[in-house]
C-alpha cells in the first residue's frame, strides 16, 4: 500500500470515516474539509489517477481490490487507526451526505451504546433492501443486521471482524456476522430513520464487473461465509423502534404495517417504484413471520484451505 499523504490528525478527534473511492467519489460533500469537522477522513483509493485526491484534509492511502480486502489491507498498514478512534463509517464513495448528518451518525451510536448502525436512505435512492429506506414515522429503529454501504461500527467490534475483510471483495455476508458478535445483541444494531443519505448509483455494478475479472463472484463470497458461520437468508428485520414522539414500537408486526403505509403514502418519491411494489408485501410477510437473528456467533477465524473455497463456489 502507499500511503500518499500522512496529515495531522485532531488528537480530539474520536470518529474516523475511510471511504473505498474510485475517480468519481462523492466524499469530497461530505463536509470533511469544513474547520468545526469533528471527525477525521481517509480516502482509501483504488483507482489509477496519481493526482487524484491530494487535498490536504484528505489522508489518501492507495490500495487495489475490492471494498472490504482493501480496508483489511489499510488496518493491516496503519493498525494504530484501532486505537486512536473509537467508532468508524465506512461508507461506499457513492453516497452523499453532509458533515451534520455524519457528525449526527457518530452521536447516535454512541447515545444508543450501539456496536453498528447505519443512516437510511433516501426514497429516491437505490436500494438493495427496503429495512434500510428512511420511514418517516420513526427516529430509529433497532435491526438485526446493517447492510455493507455504509456501516458505522465501534472499534472492538470492527477489530473482532476484521479477520473476514482479508478475503472479502464484495463484503456479502459480513453483514450478517457483525450485529452477532455479543452474549447479548438486542439493541446494539439500528438504522436511524432520521439521519438520512442518498445512494446515488445502482447497487453494486461496478464491483460485480471487478470481481468477475478476478474470477470472484458476490454469491460465492457469500456461501463461502453461509457455509463457515451458518448463515440464513440475508433479510434485515426491524424488530423494534422508537416513533418520532418518542414511543417505543415493540411489535415487529406492527412495525412492518406502519412501515408499508409509511411507503405506499410516499411512492411516488421513489426513484424505484418498481422495486418497491415488488417487494412490498415480501416486506410485510418477513416482518411478521420472520424470526430475529440475534444468537451470538462465535467467529471461527482459522484459515479457509483452497478445498473449501472451490466447494463452497
Amino acid at each position: 500500500m502507499n500511503i500518499v499523504s500522512e496529515s495531522p490528525v485532531s488528537a480530539d478527534h474520536r470518529d474516523l470515516v475511510i471511504v473505498r473511492a474510485g475517480d468519481r467519489s462523492l466524499h469530497r460533500g461530505w463536509g470533511a474539509d469544513e474547520p468545526e469537522c469533528n471527525f477525521d477522513l481517509i480516502v482509501s483509493y483504488y483507482g489509477s489517477d496519481p493526482s487524484a485526491f491530494g487535498l490536504p484534509y484528505e489522508r489518501r492511502a492507495d490500495q487495489k481490490g475490492g471494498k472490504w480486502d482493501g480496508l483489511f489491507a489499510l488496518f493491516r498498514q496503519q493498525p494504530d487507526l484501532l486505537q486512536r478512534y473509537q467508532y468508524f463509517w465506512l461508507p461506499d464513495d457513492d453516497l452523499e451526505a453532509d458533515r451534520k448528518t455524519i457528525e449526527a451518525i457518530f452521536a447516535n451510536m454512541r447515545r444508543l451504546d450501539l456496536d453498528v448502525g447505519q443512516p437510511s436512505l433516501t426514497l429516491d435512492s437505490y436500494f438493495s433492501h427496503l429495512s434500510f429506506m428512511r420511514c418517516d414515522s420513526f427516529e430509529f429503529r433497532f435491526v438485526d443486521k446493517i447492510e455493507i454501504m455504509a456501516p458505522c461500527l465501534r472499534a472492538d467490534i470492527l477489530l473482532k471482524v476484521l479477520p473476514l475483510f482479508e478475503r472479502s471483495m464484495s463484503g456479502f455476508g459480513l453483514d450478517s456476522l457483525w450485529t452477532r458478535l455479543r452474549a447479548d445483541n438486542r439493541r446494539k444494531s439500528a438504522v436511524f430513520d432520521n439521519l438520512s443519505i442518498r445512494h446515488t448509483r445502482p447497487v453494486g455494478t461496478a464491483l460485480a464487473q471487478v470481481m468477475l475479472e478476478n474470477g470472484l463472484t458476490r454469491e460465492a463470497e457469500y456461501a463461502q461465509l453461509q457455509a463457515r458461520f451458518g448463515l440464513d437468508e440475508f433479510y434485515p428485520i426491524s424488530y423494534e423502534a422508537v416513533d418520532r414522539k418518542g414511543r417505543r414500537w415493540r411489535s415487529k408486526t406492527a412495525i412492518g404495517l406502519r412501515m408499508m403505509l409509511d411507503y405506499a403514502l410516499r411512492l411516488k418519491t421513489f426513484r424505484q417504484v418498481y422495486r418497491l411494489k415488488k417487494t412490498l408485501w415480501r416486506h410485510v410477510r418477513r416482518q411478521h413471520f420472520k424470526a430475529t437473528e440475534l444468537s451470538t456467533v462465535a467467529l471461527d477465524l482459522r484459515p479457509v484451505h483452497a478445498a473449501d473455497q472451490a466447494k463452497a463456489c
